[in-house]
């Protein structure tokens, strides 16, 4: 899971971007980038690490001239954490300098990648986003017509924007696994992963860029807006709604917050006659869930963890005992709260169950006397191939675990999971229902074929 940005036609661009980006920062902390465009011949900055350290003397922002940016911040859906992979990803072609920035997951890239090589492709990075900007410099026209040859050719998952001078792109693909909105600031455009970014930089949502959508913007016109291939059936991944996309930006015309306490309020129903002195969250994506829990139930809701917000989310760290050494820094429960107290605890999601485990002991420490665990989706059983790092299916705990057996390995009075149908109702109109989204980590069914050579490693 990444973040990306892009913003064409402003003098303040990289100010921005850089906004824009922070704004972002909870989809990747691993690494982060700028490029720009516009002024000067472009140039890529990138650093490991959070936004704030792209920026130092050298690379002051207010020094970044420039109308055209392109960003991005990631983690890797791997282990190949290092500065090489970091975007946006820039080249000298035939059709001139060009960078990219990606989310999401080339499923095909090895194939693609063999392919290349035949021809003579030199590969600088091991992250398959490289192959379209291969597949671009290979071809001839215009940009958006070689952009649009070379979308035709990847399967997966992704939403991108591409940056050539002026001229800023973003395009999704054909199913729109990974969100990707269209908003203005003034006479400039924007293109970002959420709505949230663009809003925070004072900027005005506009609409989704569709699935299979091509947007090619410049001089702050939209000069063409076209579908590169006939597009499939949406499968927009319904885990941005449960944990990764913040709850201030709005999806499916709704506001993210809102989404999460009707799923609360659903597991309320789904628990009636449940008894327990307080609800509390698991910080911070259980919150609003837990928020519509308590006031479906008439149960008293508290804060019983101080959160430090200093360290990053856990569940995006590339190797478990990073993840482990995170969450004992992240939570401590606060005594007062959860002494002698029955508690229905709330968070989004189990993947791995060391967590989760390692927080009913911090609380029972603490003096809980019984803890509810509640989970706002259904048990994940199946590995993700569009962007999420979940584990192979011999690493998640649902997919060898009976609930029973869940709930005794993690040594809580009960364990209840969010159902399917309630999830796909809380996040969707009630019309469009499970036809909008990809459940396949929930499900195991894939909305396209999977296969042993399928690429999994992602931006």
């Amino acid at each position: 899971m990444c973040g990306i940005i892009g913003i064409e036609n402003n003098e303040n661009a990289a100010v921005l971007a850089s906004a824009g980006l922070i704004t972002l920062q909870h989809r990747g902390e691993e690494s982060a980038g700028i490029t720009i465009s516009g002024k000067e011949k472009m140039k890529t900055f990138r650093s490991m690490g959070l936004v704030s350290a792209l920026f130092n003397e050298d690379t002051s922002i207010n020094k970044l001239q420039g109308t055209a940016v392109i960003g991005h911040v990631r983690y890797s859906t791997s282990a190949k954490n290092s500065l090489i992979n970091a975007q946006p990803f820039q080249i000298t072609c035939i059709h001139g300098n060009i960078a990219v920035a990606h989310n999401g997951n080339i499923t095909n890239f090895l194939k693609i990648k063999e392919m290349l090589l035949k021809k003579g492709a030199i590969f600088n990075h091991t992250s398959d986003t490289e192959i379209l900007l291969h597949l671009i410099a290979m071809s001839k026209g215009s940009l958006a017509d070689v952009t649009a040859k070379a979308l035709q050719k990847l399967e997966g998952a992704f939403s991108l924007v591409i940056l050539k001078d002026k001229t800023l792109i973003g395009a999704r693909d054909e199913h729109g696994f990974r969100p990707l909105v269209l908003g203005k600031i003034g006479n400039s455009y924007i293109i970002s992963s959420e709505t949230a970014a663009i809003e925070v930089i004072g900027g005005k949502y506009i609409r989704d860029i569709m699935p299979s959508e091509i947007v090619v913007i410049e001089n702050g016109q939209i000069k063409k807006s076209f579908f590169y291939k006939k597009p499939k059936q949406q499968h927009t991944c319904i885990f941005e709604q449960v944990y990764f996309s913040r709850p201030d930006s709005i999806m499916f015309g709704k506001i993210i917050k809102e989404v999460r306490v009707k799923m609360g309020e659903f597991l309320a129903d789904q628990m009636k006659g449940i008894k327990a002195d307080i609800v509390m969250s698991v910080p911070d994506t259980g919150y609003y869930a837990a928020l519509g829990f308590a006031r479906a139930s008439n149960i008293l809701f508290e804060n019983g963890f101080v959160r430090n917000h200093y360290v990053g989310r856990s569940f995006i760290k590339p190797s478990q005992n990073l993840r482990d050494v995170t969450a004992r820094l992240k939570l401590r429960p606060i005594k007062e709260v959860v002494n002698g107290k029955d508690i229905i605890l709330i968070d989004d999601s189990i993947v791995r169950g060391t967590t989760s485990r390692r927080l009913r002991g911090v609380l029972k420490d603490a003096g809980a006397k019984k803890i509810h665990f509640v989970l706002s989706c259904p048990p994940i059983i199946g590995s993700c191939y569009y962007g999420i790092d979940t584990p192979t299916k011999d690493h998640l705990i649902a997919a060898r675990s009976s609930i029973e057996e869940m709930r005794k390995y993690l040594g809580v009075e009960s364990l209840t999971f969010l159902s399917l149908d309630n999830l796909v109702k809380a996040c969707s109109f009630a019309d469009k229902k499970d036809k909008v989204f990809c459940t396949a980590c929930f499900t195991g069914k894939y909305p396209t074929k999977i296969s042993k050579n399928t690429y999994k490693e992602g931006c």
